[in-house]
């Protein structure tokens, strides 16, 4: 099986939210190498280019967008799931690290932590 890193960007099949089926999204994985290794599934944040203003609490800009493996400019959205391994399709690539500090400091805000980029990628 695949093991997966926190800072890893994947593309995902995600369950449509209210209906059925399925659609093919980029996600970084948040979730600890830890959590990773220990059972089937990871928490992910979400990965959009649709990067136009106004922007919501948690969403953060990547600089290194296409060092991660995504095709065009994007921004990590303070929205999470839960996914299953089964689920990846593939691995695009890895988020920089000041990329990957500034997404865990967006959603640590909106989750009311106070320090998230401290702990260890």
């Amino acid at each position: 099986m695949t093991t997966f890193q926190r800072g890893d960007v994947i593309l995902v099949s995600i369950a449509f939210s209210g209906a059925t089926g399925y659609k093919k999204r980029p996600a970084v994985i948040i979730s600890t190498d830890a959590f990773n290794l220990a059972g089937t599934k990871l928490i992910v944040a979400a990965v959009t280019s649709n990067i136009s203003p106004p922007f919501r609490p948690g969403d953060t800009l990547l600089n290194d967008w296409n060092e991660a493996g995504l095709l065009k400019p994007s921004a990590v959205r303070g929205v999470l799931a839960t996914v299953d391994k089964l689920d990846v399709i593939r691995r695009l690539g890895r988020l920089s690290n000041d990329d990957f500090t500034l997404v865990m400091e967006g959603i640590g805000s909106i989750l009311g932590f106070r320090n998230p980029a401290s702990a260890s990628q």
